[in-house]
């Protein structure tokens, strides 16, 4: 524009005044553009350097030892809180060391001594609070199998939320590979003398004329959400007669009512019989089968298992009004009184584990590892109830049972889940299902019923009939309850 000015001939002075005023302008504005650019750049490298100045520092995260937490709360509150007592719990850490290793398990003594010093910076170990001692480990997981909400275990601890289950899930896997159930092995080895030992507990109640009983058999039906379509192919089938999504726990128990084995896996619309007929440990039975009866030896189980030599059930109703001397009812009553400690067992499980208060909202495979367990602590503790003389006080506890639901963790749970805790133990015990057995089952039918009225037969002869009441105390609620 200011060319076209130059160009032209007929161009005064006023013209030539405005074209190098328009000229000024533009440069001006040139580098009134630069010096803001300028002062912008200067003003955001100050506002950095401010930043940096002023930030603040990561802090050193300073989390609770667990010899802090244990100096802090009385016996009783421990025993509350994890169910056993400190000896109980140290014992138990001591167990998975043995088993998996210090270099693993971690445990406060040896993180204090220098065990890590090798791992990790020492600025990554301020920032993070440090490694969590194994004891957090094994309490924190207690902790929710005992119906603890992960949201009060975050302040307690010092972990964050996040690595809550990874902790829970490293310590079930530690369990399963630190304990075991012994049935399987028993079997394969033969190990007579065990399952004698075993038999002869459960026959003091008749004086040694029902005799062979070395285990309770039975299901429990513990709910769970509806499994997901890439676990299973028809979640449907999980769907039990109870009216809720469930797993069919087959398990056997002993006189103490520590559990001999488990089979946690099964679709909870699945019947008893099928369910347990359908485990690798009825097939083993079933080539033992010849043995166990020279020996003299059965479990023992409710209507809803088909009778054989290795497992004894009840006469059923009509057999037992059609019996004039009550004998066959003698039968029943003595069976039922060995039955009932796989009742009892169940009960227990699910009283002292308040996870199970809850539908369980884990995937498929982890709930199976969590019930498996939940029953290995279970026997865990029966166990050292017994080397620490704490049985009455176990005992005590369940005699007094309440699930607490009035805690601060289960009020948290019940608003978190819509769902208040209910100790609730349900089962399959429907009568079995009618079918044509095939001929080796028919055998074993037919050696089962012997062996049954053999049975029979001697607690008639010993006069020994169903009482009208024997060994049944009543709890502060009003319950029934049994005692070893």
């Amino acid at each position: 524009m200011a060319g076209d000015y130059f160009l032209s001939g007929d161009a005064d002075g006023d013209d030539v005044d405005i074209i190098f005023l328009l000229l000024l302008l533009e440069v001006m504005n040139q580098k009134i553009d630069t010096t803001i650019m300028l002062l912008q750049g200067q003003l955001r490298s100050l506002i950095h350097q401010e930043s940096l100045l002023n930030r603040r520092l990561p802090q050193a995260k300073q989390r609770k030892s667990w010899h802090e937490f244990t100096e802090e709360i009385s016996a009783e509150h421990f025993r509350r809180m994890f169910r056993m007592s400190t000896i109980i719990f140290n014992n138990l850490c001591m167990r998975i060391i043995d088993k998996i290793g210090e270099t693993i398990f971690r445990s406060e003594n040896y993180i204090q001594d220098g065990g890590m010093s090798k791992k990790k910076t020492a600025a990554a170990q301020s920032h993070t609070g440090g490694y969590i001692a194994g004891e957090i480990k094994v309490a924190v997981t207690i902790r929710l199998l005992s119906g603890g909400s992960y949201l009060d275990l975050v302040p307690l601890f010092g972990i964050v939320h996040s690595h809550i289950y990874k902790i829970f899930d490293s310590v079930v896997r530690w369990i399963l590979y630190t304990f075991e159930f012994p049935l399987v092995s028993t079997l394969r080895q033969q190990q007579w003398k065990f399952l004698h030992e075993l038999a002869q507990r459960f026959a003091e109640k008749s004086g040694g004329a029902f005799y062979g009983a070395f285990g309770a058999l039975d299901g429990l039906a513990l709910r769970i959400i509806s499994p997901r379509q890439t676990e299973v192919p028809d979640p449907g089938n999980y769907y039990c007669r109870k009216g809720l999504y469930a797993l069919n726990v087959q398990a056997i128990c002993d006189r103490h009512k520590r559990f001999l084995w488990a089979a946690p896996m099964n679709k909870g619309s699945s019947h008893d019989s099928s369910a347990f007929g359908n485990t690798k440990l009825f097939d083993l039975l079933k080539e033992q089968a010849d043995n166990l009866r020279k020996e003299g030896l059965f479990l023992v189980g409710d209507s809803a298992y088909p009778i054989y030599s290795f497992l004894q059930v009840p006469y059923d109703q009509q057999e037992v009004e059609n019996d004039p001397v009550g004998a066959k009812d003698g039968y029943n009553y003595h069976l039922s009184a060995d039955r009932i400690y796989i009742e009892c067992a169940f009960g227990e499980l699910v009283m002292r584990w308040g996870i199970f208060w809850r539908t369980l909202r884990f995937n498929l495979k982890k709930k199976g590892n969590i019930i498996l367990a939940a029953m290995l602590l279970h026997n865990f503790i029966i166990e050292s109830g017994w080397e620490t003389d704490n049985m009455d006080e176990e005992q005590a506890y369940f005699r007094n049972f309440t699930t607490e639901s009035d805690s601060s963790a289960q009020l948290r749970l019940t608003s978190l889940t819509q769902e208040p805790p209910r100790a609730l133990v349900t089962d399959n015990n429907e009568p079995k299902p009618v079918g044509r057995p095939t001929i080796s089952e028919s055998q074993m039918l037919a050696e089962g019923e012997s062996l049954r009225n053999t049975l029979m037969l001697n607690l008639a002869k010993e006069k020994l009939t169903r009482p009208t009441e024997s060994g049944m105390k009543y709890n502060e609620q009003g319950h029934i309850y049994m005692e070893y």
